[in-house]
């Protein structure tokens, strides 16, 4: 029996894969006979339990006291690892919750497979953080950490677009040069490679590997964009002051932004709602810091100088009822709708009866439209590294699920009307292609 595993740590989702008795590459369940689960952890502050996964966002919909915590993979490589996170009356490292999700899959897979897991393959983006070499670095020796603090006797890693090519490669009969598209939570990672049934067998695969690149934009910044341009508006976002008059000495004390370039105010300047606070409650691992003493107070300051101060009214009724994850959680079921439906609504009756916030396919596609342009210029920048024209790519392999989005899907076709489009598993392809490379690494 063999006791390697590939581990699909995902933005959003994870997967956890291993090789049958059949020498073919299998997902292992995690959660209710499920393949995939949120990577999302809930601190249950009455009961002294901590939820994973599905369990842990249907505690916080329901309501119950404590601490929800999702896309643990997007602080990997940035300040936030180094710092701590209240939890009750104890400040925990985020390095000690990661480890804490990495042990449960690990168990739970292991309780699922029957069997122990020692070796893994864990996937890593391209790049974790774009432009830096260092905290890259950094963001890998964290996980690596992780991981062997979650039990792992040995860690390797690999590159999430060639664990899906290898996850393509078995299904191909003749040999193609492959854009592999995989487009997820936090990154869109490329990788250009060879692959046939007879290179499938090699163990050293450089050579078939061609160029790889990545950017950090992903489907959690598709909800932050959305989030700002539809939602935010409705609590205040880009909301104005009162007449300067009545907010005397006040752009003392916030940061505050201006339409005309001076230092000195005059009667004709504007002052507007700092932003700060909304790009906070639209980004998942950011939301907490609106739940601070003093940031509460510095809302309820905010909420005499604004000219529309009912908005602010609902922001400070969402963060004090600590609903700030809800409303993430709406904002990204909002955009998975609009993946096959043109319309959509948010309901926001929890925070005001009868609140509901219109959405249409098209807003959607206008609040992502810079962030899809330059997810296909990271794809042509990788052909172009790999020493190839869009004509040389015999098939497009798409994975990750923002890749179900019609414009991001649509930007990527564009480039290749006369190749063929393969789309993989949205979810499970990664950790398939894991488990591949853990049996040529360990097996």
């Amino acid at each position: 029996m063999n006791t390697f595993c590939g581990l699909d740590f995902g933005t959003s989702n994870s997967t956890f894969g291993t090789i049958d008795q059949n020498n073919k590459a299998i997902l292992i369940p995690l959660e209710d006979g499920k393949v995939t689960i949120p990577s999302a952890i809930f601190f249950h502050f009455e009961e002294n339990r901590t939820f994973l996964g599905r369990a842990a966002l249907n505690e916080y919909i329901d309501g119950e006291f404590g601490r929800i915590m999702r896309s643990l993979k997007s602080v990997l490589g940035t300040s936030l690892m180094d710092e701590k996170t209240q939890i009750k009356s104890q400040l925990v490292p985020f390095a000690d919750i990661l480890t804490s999700f990495l042990s449960h899959l690990k168990a739970t897979a292991e309780r699922s497979a029957n069997q122990a897991f020692e070796q893994v393959v864990l996937g890593r983006p391209v790049h974790f953080v774009d432009g830096d070499k260092e905290a890259d670095l950094l963001a890998q020796d964290t996980l690596e950490s992780a991981a062997i603090r979650a039990g792992f006797a040995e860690v390797q890693f690999q590159y999430e677009p060639i664990a899906a090519a290898l996850d393509y490669e078995q299904s191909v009969d003749k040999e193609e040069i492959a854009l592999i598209v995989d487009i997820g939570g936090g990154t869109s990672d490329f990788s250009v490679v060879r692959i046939s049934p007879e290179r499938s067998e090699r163990y050293d695969r450089k050579d078939d590997i061609l160029a790889n690149g990545g950017i950090h934009i992903g489907g959690t910044d598709f909800d932050r964009k959305l989030s700002l341009e539809t939602v935010m508006p409705h609590l205040g976002y880009k909301s104005k002051f009162k007449p300067r008059a009545q907010t005397a000495n006040f752009e003392k004390n916030f940061s505050i932004r201006k339409s005309v370039s001076t230092d000195t105010y005059t009667e004709s300047t504007e002052m507007f709602m700092p932003s700060s606070y909304y790009h906070d409650l639209a980004t998942w691992h950011k939301i907490h810091h609106l739940y601070e003493k003093n940031t509460i107070g510095s809302l309820n300051d905010l909420a005499f100088r604004v000219a529309n101060k009912n908005l602010i009214d609902r922001l400070l009724k969402l963060i004090n009822r600590r609903e700030g994850h809800l409303l993430a959680i709406d904002v990204e079921q909002a955009k998975i709708d609009l993946t096959n439906m043109q319309k959509t609504a948010i309901d926001l009756d929890y925070l005001e009866k009868d609140l509901s916030i219109d959405l249409s396919i098209n807003q959607l596609h206008d609040a992502v439209d810079n962030e899809v342009d330059k997810i296909q210029q990271q794809a042509i920048a990788t052909i172009e590294e790999a020493g190839l024209k869009r004509s040389d790519i015999t098939k497009v392999f798409m994975t990750g699920g923002t890749t179900a989005i019609p414009m991001v899907k649509q930007s990527i076709e564009s480039l290749f009307p006369h190749t063929e489009i393969i789309n993989g598993d949205k979810f499970g392809s990664v950790g398939m292609g894991l488990a591949i490379d853990a049996m040529r690494k360990y097996g």
